[in-house]
């Protein structure tokens, strides 16, 4: 009977180990559709590493999301990958008997809490007594960088046993927590400071990393105690951090909107509506859950960045009017000897670069409605938005005369430029000056049929 040598064996081993999740799933149907016993051995080894995985991701369940970066980009406490890995094969060595305890683990805790308790335990040792076995190309952080280090991972999973408990609750205490919710909170921070000095500031960076907004987890760190709510005693404590590290997050950003805003694609004007959403977001929450003090530290830079992002807001308005200007622009023409007024140019092109920036534009303008409430644009946004409503209908009105009174040299030509303004005017929300403009248009096409 064939089958699979050991040097083969262990090469496929190894590739199997290297598969991604999604990937190794795909594998594994792959696999089980062929035929032979080389074909059956590979599908034990998918089978069983597999099995090893989801093990793995119940017993440090309350860690995984430390060992990918934030989706959001937001500084947090984050580590290798690979260190996970080689973290488990460590810790499950002479644990093998408690290992059919995680199979089909559910929300409740039973004994397959207690196996994965001391398999964090365990992890936790081999980081301290061996750290370069798991952790062989470690590199100290910067300064100032979050402690990514074995050693504050060995802490971390110190805490796992009190995080498996309090994540469940962590979507209370996200929105409305009632006292005794509350009073839960403060004691896993205090169980957490029991554990280490440490333990406390670990547990809400346990906590950050299964929240997808990151401005969401203020409320939880302004609710770690009675007065966290106070600049003066947050920025004083451990929880201080997280606040620092959303702040230059939005420094950051402000820069990148800052860097954006020269160009006009649409994909460079998405990208300034999301980051300018999400400083908004985060300033919003702070003004929300912070008493912060305008003379202090974080107060000077909240209000540098606002000022700074209402700046760009202001240019980037500037730039949408200047925009469908020139993709719908006006020319001089003249009426009767010397007397001329400005009429709509139908001979523009209908499609190109100048329709696509005034169109990315329009959208960005209309996408930050909310975010200007934030920044203090609102009333320049809602401006510029009549502005262009009346702007784009008397353009499209004046245009479909011409048509009308058989003053245009090609009527199909214009009739696409008219059709470009409603599409603006659809793109600022302005629909029932759309729906005039396109009911204009019909009849004026209809009109312009064969007889």
């Amino acid at each position: 009977m064939s089958s699979l040598s050991p040097a083969h064996r262990a090469a496929l081993k190894a590739v199997v180990e290297a598969c991604p999740d999604a990937s190794l799933a795909q594998l594994g149907g792959a696999v089980a559709a062929l035929q032979g016993d080389k074909a059956s051995e590979l599908a034990v080894i998918v089978g069983d590493e597999a099995r090893d995985r989801a093990r793995r991701a119940t017993a440090f369940a309350p860690l995984t999301p430390l060992f990918r970066p934030r989706a959001d980009g937001v500084p947090a406490l984050t580590f290798p990958p690979a260190v996970l890995k080689r973290v488990w094969r460590e810790a499950v060595i002479g644990e093998e008997a408690f290992l059919p305890l995680l199979d089909g683990a559910g929300a409740a805790d039973g004994e397959w809490t207690l196996a994965a308790d001391r398999l964090c335990a365990r992890a936790a040792a081999v980081l301290r007594d061996r750290p370069r076995d798991v952790w062989p190309d470690f590199q100290r952080p910067p300064e100032g960088a979050p402690p990514c280090t074995p050693s504050e991972l060995a802490g971390c999973f110190d805490l796992t046993p009190l995080a498996r408990t309090a994540l469940p609750r962590l979507s209370v205490w996200l929105e409305r927590p009632d006292d005794n919710q509350l009073a839960g909170l403060r004691l896993l921070i205090q169980d957490s400071l029991a554990v280490s000095p440490d333990g406390g500031r670990r547990m809400i960076d346990i906590l950050f990393a299964h929240v997808a907004d990151a401005e969401r987890m203020l409320r939880v760190v302004t609710r770690t105690s009675r007065l966290a709510d106070r600049e003066v005693t947050l920025s004083h404590s451990e929880m201080g951090v997280f606040v620092e590290r959303l702040l230059a997050s939005v420094q950051a950003r402000v820069r990148q909107v800052a860097a954006l805003r020269s160009s006009l694609a649409e994909d460079a004007m998405r990208t300034v509506v999301e980051q300018v959403g999400w400083c908004a977001g985060v300033l919003a929450e702070m003004d929300m859950t912070l008493q912060i003090r305008p003379d202090s530290s974080w107060g000077k830079t909240a209000r540098m960045a606002r000022v700074q992002v209402s700046g760009q807001l202001s240019g980037l308005m500037k730039s949408t009017a200047a925009a469908v200007q020139a993709a719908l622009p006006m020319k001089r023409r003249t009426i009767a000897g010397r007397m001329t007024r400005m009429c709509p140019w139908l001979e523009a092109p209908a499609e190109g670069e100048p329709i696509e920036a005034a169109a990315a534009l329009l959208a960005a303008v209309s996408a930050l409605r909310g975010a200007a409430v934030t920044f203090g644009c609102e009333a320049d946004r809602a401006a510029l938005k009549t502005e262009m409503t009346d702007y784009l209908s008397a353009w499209a009105n004046e245009a479909l005369d011409g048509v009308a009174d058989g003053e245009v040299d090609d009527p199909d030509h214009a009739l696409r430029l008219v059709g470009i303004a409603a599409r603006f005017l659809t793109t600022i929300e302005a629909l029932e000056a759309a729906r005039a403009v396109r009911r204009r248009a019909a009849t004026a096409e209809t009109a312009l049929l064969p007889q």
